[in-house]
């Protein structure tokens, strides 16, 4: 008698490489798309939400610091036992 039963088909694993970092640029193209983006849904116009991507003062100083090493500083607390 034949086999009549058809052969599983083994599945073989895809190895998955992680994406190449990001680099400045694409950083900084990303960012600006993101502010175009989230001022067009906060219902400016195009021609606001341009200055807004376009302009370096218009973003918060957590977006676009002075400094490019700077990072949000930490809020000093007291000492809870200073007896």
């Amino acid at each position: 008698m034949a086999n009549t039963r058809k052969r599983k088909k083994i599945n073989k694993r895809v190895v998955r490489k992680s994406p190449d970092p990001l680099s400045k640029l694409d950083v900084f193209m990303i960012t600006k798309h993101e502010i175009y983006k989230a001022a067009k849904k906060a219902g400016f116009s195009n021609e606001v939400a341009w200055f807004f991507m376009q302009e370096p003062n218009a973003l918060p100083d957590w977006i676009a610091n002075d400094k490019p090493d700077a990072i949000i500083p930490n809020i000093p607390t007291p000492d809870e036992d200073d007896d």
